[in-house]
């Protein structure tokens, strides 16, 4: 996995974070969450899936480079944002859509870990029968 994949992740969870959570008091930590969140998710698409979305990832960290002048990663956080809403409002399909799934399943990691502590009774359920005593 390439260095501009991992933080373009990173980069487009801070920018999640930032949408959803614009008062966190620690937004590195969730942004850092979410990102190993997305990460995860990568890992785990099929064969056929991954290179395509690595590939999709790569091509919307260079997407900014002639107009700005720089990758995704190292753009300002406003300036992020900003790409961000362009890809949402853009004519062409696919970039709409990546921006959804990725955005929807920021969002997921991100509430899950603010949230989903919540929940945590004692052991993970393990789907196995306990012996009764």
């Amino acid at each position: 996995m390439s260095g501009h994949f991992a933080r373009t992740i990173l980069a487009l969870g801070e920018a999640i974070v930032s949408e959803r959570q614009p008062d966190a008091v620690t937004p590195g930590v969730l942004a850092k969450n979410v990102s190993e969140f997305l990460l995860s998710v990568h890992a785990r698409m099929p064969d056929f899936l991954r290179p395509l979305f690595y590939l999709l990832v790569l091509f919307f960290d260079v997407s900014p480079l002639l107009r700005r002048g720089t990758f995704f990663h190292r753009l300002p956080l406003e300036q992020r944002l900003l790409e961000l809403d362009n890809w949402r409002r853009s004519r062409i399909e696919f970039r709409r859509r990546f921006v959804e799934f990725y955005g929807s399943l920021g969002v997921f990691g991100l509430y899950s870990d603010l949230y989903g502590k919540d929940y945590r009774y004692g052991q993970p359920a393990t789907g196995r029968r306990t012996q009764s005593q």
